[in-house]
């Protein structure tokens, strides 16, 4: 029922109830109408009229908003879909109260927001201009703007950000003409600002593309003409001017080798081809201004370009100058050939040495540190023998051993040194003689001077060492006698005048007047001198017979960690108190097949060195220790004593030498002995000095273990 029905329906009632009292007045006396019932009943009358009416209009009323709200409803529904199919938001921002109204969809049409509250649906500087805007307008300064804002950034990058154009115009003015409410009518612009995003980027790539290609690239139109060319192109082509290439306008088909296509129906296509670039200038003049010469090997890949109905608009040309390519694949083939006229004389070059190693009975050797092997050649290209370092010892007598086990082991540490050795072999001749083969082996390097193998010669030298063998016999049979005289005499210098002259002279002041408080001082000066002077005749002696080569080597057993501690405490002996000592001995038992006497010597002697370099210091340490590897004995001894001058390095196992500043005491022979004795049992000795830091002593010997026992582990 609507307001309309209620509103006759009201009058029709009025009629009868004016009727019925008109009636009812008619029928009594005017007087009776007003005692005290009549009033009361008329009282009672317009209280339920009253009511009746107020019930009428409130369902008046409650059916006219019903009405209202139904009617607003769908004028609501049909403005979502509009806004929501348009993708636009619309808020009104009241001038006066300072708050803006956003009209949403849903049950709840407007929602208020203060500014601070509103800020939160945009860019903090967006929002700063849109105030900026609204307040243009306001002051009259303008009627209506539009701007770009977007959302805040979201905190998460992986979600897009949002763009809206947002138009802002006066939506109510007051008598005044003065605004009272703005209308912001905001449209999302995103999905336009990606696909724009997204042209521009692709734009962007294939410009990119098209300018830093490593590729000449060419691009011509549906028309045929030339409409672009990258940088790499002009450059291979060598033309400067780009503009006036473009404004000549070259036709597809002016390309010698595009002469006979259709821009318009080909599909990709891959040519090579060769130009003679001065005869096309002279014979067509549509040539462009190109300053390349001569002839030009060149290919290219053709790729049209289609629209969305599959017809071209255009052929991208991409290709390279191959000319270089094609001339180093024809230098290439002449280079082929030169080194097979090459490889032709090598071979006969090869030939030669493989006869002439043949006549003059020489063989080539190689021998390789990584896998311990020796190769022998009977010419450049067959190997004749192959041979692990156990398998050549077995060929050379007992005697070889040694120096065969020290030089292979020079060579497994790859020295850099070219070396010669001449040795015995248990093959005999002809005539029943042991046969002597002479190895001559160089270091053989790699680009960064390591040494990967060594190569050399193999030569039979029996007849020749055969025949030194006899002259040396006959010669020391002569001159026997007077090299040791001459060994003698030369060892003693001075330096035997020296102590047998303090000697004389302590016993002529002895002999003369004298006080007997200076018997004692006599008498221990003559002590100490005479033994000097026994000591250096025991050593002069000694390396007389080292010279002459007397010594004989007793290499017997001998439990070599348990005498190392001995041998350097005796050489330490005379150390002072407050010197520090220290012995690294990583072996609980280790048995060594040595010359216990001459090896002891040596390292005494060392110690006894190396004590004298740590006299008078207050902080003074010496150290000796030891390593067994590889059938080699290592023994480091060291101190942190005065050291040594470069000078005093060099001189250092000369015989009778001392260092200038008379640091080490000694008859001037401890460490030439040493070093004599240590290289007839096949070791070596090497130091290492600074002045004022100290001097280390590196010794090698070469000798075969028995018996080993770390203090980690037993090795038998």
């Amino acid at each position: 029922m609507n307001y309309f029905q209620y509103c006759r329906r009201f009058s029709l009632l009025s009629l009868l109830l004016a009727g019925s009292l008109a009636a009812h007045a008619q029928q009594e006396d005017i007087s009776l109408l007003f005692d005290i019932h009549h009033i009361l009943a008329y009282i009672v009358a317009a209280c339920m009229m009253s009511i009746f009416i107020m019930l009428y209009l409130n369902r008046v009323y409650y059916f006219k908003t019903k009405d209202a709200a139904s009617h607003q409803r769908r004028l609501n529904t049909q403005l979502s879909i509009i806004l929501d199919s348009n993708k636009t938001k619309i808020w009104t921002y009241d001038v006066d109260h300072d708050l803006f109204t956003a009209i949403v969809t849903g049950e709840e049409m407007e929602k208020k927001y203060t500014p601070m509250d509103f800020l939160q649906f945009y860019d903090r500087d967006d929002f700063r201009h849109l105030l900026g805007i609204i307040s243009d307008i306001v002051d009259g300064k303008t009627l209506t703007e539009t701007l770009a804002m977007k959302n805040p950034r979201p905190k998460n990058d992986d979600e897009p950000r949002q763009y809206y154009d947002v138009n802002i115009s006066v939506l109510r003015r007051d008598h005044g003409d003065r605004p009272l409410i703005l209308l912001g009518i905001q449209h999302d612009v995103t999905a336009d600002r990606e696909r724009e995003k997204l042209a521009h980027n692709m734009r962007l790539r294939y410009k990119t593309v098209f300018n830093s290609s490593q590729v000449d690239m060419f691009y011509y139109g549906a028309d045929g003409r030339l409409k672009d060319a990258n940088d790499k192109a002009l450059e291979t082509f060598k033309i400067a001017d780009r503009q006036a290439l473009l404004r000549r306008g070259v036709k597809f088909n002016d390309i010698p080798a595009y002469e006979d296509m259709d821009i318009k129906t080909m599909e990709y296509m891959h040519i090579s081809s060769i130009t003679y670039i001065d005869k096309r200038k002279r014979e067509d003049e549509r040539i462009p201004e190109t300053r390349i010469k001569g002839q030009i090997y060149y290919e290219v890949d053709l790729v049209p370009v289609k629209d969305e109905n599959g017809d071209n608009i255009g052929v991208v040309a991409a290709g390279r100058n191959i000319t270089e390519m094609v001339e180093s694949f024809h230098h290439q083939q002449e280079a082929a050939r030169q080194l097979k006229r090459s490889t032709k004389d090598m071979q006969s070059y090869i030939d030669n040495i493989n006869y002439s190693l043949k006549i003059s009975n020489v063989r080539l050797v190689n021998y390789d540190p990584d896998n311990h092997e020796l190769i022998m050649f009977s010419d450049l290209n067959n190997v004749q023998y192959r041979l692990s370092q156990i398998r050549a010892l077995t060929l050379l007598i007992q005697s070889e051993h040694r120096t065969a086990r020290g030089l292979m082991r020079r060579m497994d540490n790859r020295h850099k040194d070219n070396f010669s050795a001449t040795l015995c072999t248990i093959f005999r001749d002809d005539k029943g003689r042991n046969i002597y083969l002479q190895f001559q082996m160089t270091p053989i390097v790699d680009k960064d001077g390591e040494v990967t193998h060594y190569f050399g010669m193999c030569r039979n030298m029996t007849e020749m060492v055969y025949t030194e063998q006899m002259l040396q016999e006959e010669t020391a049979k002569a001159q026997e006698t007077e090299q040791l005289k001459s060994a003698f005499l030369q060892n003693m210098s001075y330096e035997l005048r020296t102590p047998l002259n303090a000697v004389v002279g302590f016993a002529e002041l002895y002999n003369a007047e004298h006080s007997p408080e200076d018997e004692p001082v006599f008498a221990e000066e003559i002590k100490t001198n005479t033994n000097v002077l026994l000591q250096l005749i025991n050593d002069i002696l000694f390396i007389s017979r080292l010279d002459a080569r007397m010594i004989e080597f007793d290499l017997q057993p001998n439990e070599f960690a348990s005498l190392f501690d001995g041998w350097c405490y005796m050489g330490w002996s005379a150390l002072e108190s407050s010197a520090k000592t220290i012995v690294e001995n990583p072996y609980s038992g280790l048995i060594l097949n040595i010359d216990q006497q001459h090896l002891g010597m040596v390292i005494q002697k060392i110690c006894t060195y190396t004590a004298y370099d740590v006299q008078g210091m207050t902080d003074g340490m010496v150290r000796a220790k030891y390593e067994y590897h590889h059938g080699e004995l290592t023994i480091t001894i060291e101190d942190n004593g005065k050291g040594l001058t470069p000078e005093g390095q060099a001189k250092i196992f000369d015989r009778f030498s001392r260092d200038s500043q008379g640091h080490h005491q000694g008859t001037g022979l401890d460490l030439p002995i040493v070093k004599e004795l240590l290289e007839q049992m096949g070791g070596s000795i090497e130091l290492q000095s600074e002045q004022g830091k100290g001097t280390t002593f590196y010794i090698s010997l070469p000798c075969e273990m028995i018996y080993m026992e770390k203090k980690s582990e037993i090795i038998a």
